[in-house]
């Protein structure tokens, strides 16, 4: 029995070693896009409108260094930079968009209060339904079912992780995320929570991929209205130099707190080309 016991405390001793924590990586990854057809035009505060495209495709890479994460994105509506500082706790974006630079910063704070204002517009419309007799099932907890499916991902051998989400209406939403058990990032990176930056591809993250044991480097979100997106990691630096000044945010940028951003909704406003603040 002893040496049973020995050999399992052996083979867990194994395993989490075998498990590189990453301080350093720049991690680079491709996202399709595709929108329903019944895109409506952004925008209700007096910015320009402009129709979503039937689908979009975006590259970004991630530096990440420590306290430190850089996110670069290209796409057909242009560049967008987010610098996430832990230590300062603060975020700072960057768009260029049809010639104009423009930007916003925010605090952990400020990212705090707007999700308990977001919290609070849902509590207010789940109550206004609730007195016209509809009513909603709370979110559940997401589960995660491993599999031993496997495939090779930008050089990395993954397998396949389920994640099950139920809908305020009860309906089932299965999730397939290919990941890697070799490593995983260490804290200061994060896949969803705010002012953790890295992999938040515009709040499109499956719920519950930071449970994952590893990391993840391939899914596909589709939504009941039709839209489907889909993540690949293209290419995975581990432990690489990274110059510190790769995280100086650049001169040029017209750059306002995140509440001058605000629209009268509680989301974000952003003029494209000409025409005042």
């Amino acid at each position: 029995m002893k040496k049973i016991l020995a050999l399992l405390s052996l083979t867990i001793v194994f395993q989490a070693q075998a498990q590189k924590v990453v301080n350093k990586a720049i991690i680079t990854m491709k996202t399709e896009m595709e929108f329903p057809e019944q895109n409506q035009p952004a925008g209700d505060d007096g910015g320009n409108r402009m129709m979503m495209p039937r689908d979009m495709e975006m590259t970004s890479t991630i530096f990440f260094k420590e306290d430190q994460t850089k996110v670069e994105t290209s796409s057909d509506f242009g560049k967008n930079y987010t610098f996430i500082d832990r230590k300062a706790k603060k975020t700072t974006t960057l768009m260029e968009v049809m010639g104009k630079k423009q930007g916003f910063w925010s605090s952990d704070e400020d990212q705090a209060n707007m999700q308990k204002r977001m919290d609070s517009i849902r509590a207010a419309r789940a109550d206004s339904l609730k007195q016209l007799g509809i009513t909603f099932a709370p979110p559940s907890e997401p589960e995660i079912t491993y599999t031993e499916e496997k495939k090779k991902i930008a050089g990395y051998e993954c397998k396949k992780a389920i994640i099950k989400t139920k809908s305020q209406r009860g309906e089932l939403n299965e999730t397939a995320v290919w990941y890697t058990p070799d490593f995983k990032m260490a804290d200061g990176f994060s896949l969803t929570s705010q002012g953790g930056g890295g992999m938040r591809m515009m709040g499109f993250n499956p719920a519950g991929i930071e449970k994952i044991n590893g990391f993840p480097m391939e899914y596909e979100i589709v939504r009941q209205n039709g839209m489907r997106i889909h993540m690949t990691v293209t290419k995975v630096q581990l432990d690489p130099n990274i110059d510190d000044k790769t995280f100086e945010i650049p001169k040029g940028y017209d750059i306002k707190p995140m509440s001058e951003m605000q629209g009268s909704g509680g989301g974000m406003r952003f003029r494209m080309g000409g025409g005042g603040n």
